[in-house]
């Protein structure tokens, strides 16, 4: 029974050494780290002259290619569109289907229910890169203008 309480009391006394020796080794380590660390200041960037200024990358929009044809047409036509908006969408069925700039007035978008949208801004934002659509050009001869009819 000695033996087994000597025992005892060697392995409490050496589990009672390693937390000890954890303790200081973590102490050690800890006073080690905030003495490397006092050399270290923080400070606006201009403080340190070694170091460069971050310089923020600005990303381009991708453009977005939509795809359209007349319902005559067995090719799509590709329309690039480097700004989604509906002036540089105009510019590009312009361009595209050689319709004189100062004739073109409306522009509608036509959903698979049929209804008849006039198209803005924010339509045209919803683009996504390689959408296809159905073209219809109309001239309205009373008013002298081009009508432009995306059908999905």
């Amino acid at each position: 029974m000695t033996i087994g309480l000597n025992l005892l009391n060697d392995m409490s006394n050496l589990t009672v050494r390693k937390e000890r020796e954890t303790k200081r080794s973590i102490s050690q380590a800890l006073t080690a780290a905030n003495e490397g660390a006092q050399h270290l200041s923080i400070g606006a960037p201009n403080d340190h002259p070694n170091r460069p200024n971050k310089v923020a990358r600005i990303q381009k929009p991708r453009p977005v290619t939509i795809y359209v044809k007349k319902s005559d047409e067995k090719i799509y036509n590709a329309l690039c569109l480097s700004k989604l908006s509906l002036e540089h969408l105009k510019d590009e069925v312009i361009d595209k289907y050689s319709i004189p700039k100062n004739m073109v007035a409306k522009f509608y978008k036509r959903n698979k229910r049929g209804l008849l949208i006039h198209m803005d801004n924010r339509m045209v934002e919803q683009f996504e890169d390689e959408d296809d659509f159905n073209i219809e050009i109309s001239f309205q001869n009373k008013e002298g203008i081009f009508e432009v009819t995306f059908v999905y």
